[in-house]
């Protein structure tokens, strides 16, 4: 990049936008813009400008295509170059005559989240950034009936289908997870926190979870898996946190083994198998 001031928050996500559609569509215009920012053709067309300012490298003008294009040496410097990124930003746009939505036939299947009320989480969230003790309502398969918990949390965790807080349990003396939902709002702060994300050993211990296609497949098949899962010499190498092992497990269907390698497509590297077990209750 040259001299010029570094993008702010606001520009940056304007320029995330113009490299968003370059890399999935090979082309950006005003009307990309227009489309997605609501604003106007005059400043869809400053944005563009501006990104050129900062970038002049890695865009060029196609007449043919009546667009911007990448050029040889086009380098994202806004974009993390994920096809979610792309997706997201089309189901902004507001005009389905938007010719990127129409033609491009791009869904997905949204998971049925469940919706997180900003009442259970400012209270959690100012109990870890100022290293509190908060007494809360909880209510587990256990104790199905509310009782109250005074956790020390220090980290929120998203794992795919539900938020769930890391905390440390003085009932139980020990770092656990807690579904956020099963709070039900009362919150009485405890004073200062005495366990912190440092003392968390579970949570402080990285483990290499390495994934291989299911040995049943035929060799033609096992080499399919292994692009699917994008795996190097036939295995991948996921790194986990110990505490977050299981619902990464859960997440691959790595916790069952399925009666046909078509059903279970994926196995645990059977050594791997052997050193992570002991994290795995």
């Amino acid at each position: 990049m040259n001299n010029l001031k570094e993008p702010g928050f606001i520009e940056g996500g304007r320029f995330r936008i113009i490299e968003v559609f370059i890399l999935w569509e090979g082309r950006v215009n005003t009307k990309n813009l227009q489309n997605i920012l609501e604003i106007s053709r005059q400043t869809a067309s400053y944005i563009l400008q501006q990104y050129q300012k900062h970038y002049p490298e890695n865009l060029q003008y196609s007449a043919s295509l009546k667009g911007y294009v990448p050029t040889a040496v086009f380098a994202p410097c806004h974009s993390q170059g994920r096809i979610d990124e792309y997706a997201h930003i089309l189901s902004q746009s507001q005009h389905p005559e938007d010719v990127s939505l129409v033609e491009t036939g791009f869904t997905h299947l949204d998971a049925p989240l469940r919706k997180i009320s900003p009442a259970l989480v400012q209270p959690v969230i100012r109990a870890i950034r100022n290293k509190l003790r908060i007494n809360v309502g909880y209510t587990s398969i256990a104790h199905p009936e509310y009782e109250s918990r005074i956790i020390e949390p220090h980290s929120l965790v998203f794992e795919g289908m539900c938020w769930r807080v890391r905390a440390y349990c003085e009932k139980h003396q020990g770092y656990r997870d807690f579904v956020l939902l099963r709070f039900n709002g009362e919150y009485t702060f405890e004073g200062p926190a005495t366990h912190f994300a440092a003392q968390d050993e579970l949570w402080n211990t990285w483990l290499d979870l390495i994934i291989e296609p299911d040995p049943r497949f035929r060799p033609e098949l096992r080499r399919m898996i292994e692009i699917d899962h994008q795996m190097e010499n036939g295995q991948r190498i996921i790194p986990v946190r110990a505490a977050l092992l299981m619902y990464l497990r859960q997440k691959l269907r790595l916790d069952h083994y399925q009666i046909t390698p078509e059903m279970q497509q994926i196995i645990t590297n059977p050594e791997c198998l052997k050193k992570i077990t002991p994290y795995m209750s």
